[in-house]
């Protein structure tokens, strides 16, 4: 039985994600990164680089995702703690991803 993980910032559910609408932050390490993620997502592991990316586009929504979704919902309760509205996370685990027809690129994603 999978847990929701608790969290101040909204979920995304995975059926209606379009990636195009945020900006996607990956809290994996760089490692996991390198292998696959998101389509054009970004690497971060700092709560502070987040939120000022989060400050910097006001308009914009940001996506965090993990492994689990435990540290995205972790990360997304305190930015929004931090005034920001607008964070949104993936409450699911990373493979979802691919059973969801989310676009991901890497190293470990076979080419056709």
């Amino acid at each position: 039985m999978y847990i929701k993980n608790k969290s101040l910032a909204q979920p995304i559910a995975l059926n209606t994600l379009d990636t195009k609408d945020f900006i996607s932050i990956d809290l994996r390490s760089r490692g996991y990164f390198l292998i696959s993620h998101i389509k054009d997502a970004l690497n971060i592991e700092s709560l502070q680089r987040i939120a000022l990316i989060a400050k910097e586009n006001p308009d914009k929504k940001i996506l965090l995702y993990c492994h689990s979704g435990a540290t995205a919902a972790d990360f997304g309760s305190q930015l929004v703690s931090m005034g920001l509205n607008n964070i949104y996370y993936i409450d699911a685990n990373y493979f979802a991803l691919k059973k969801h027809n989310i676009a991901l690129e890497g190293e470990g994603i076979e080419r056709n």
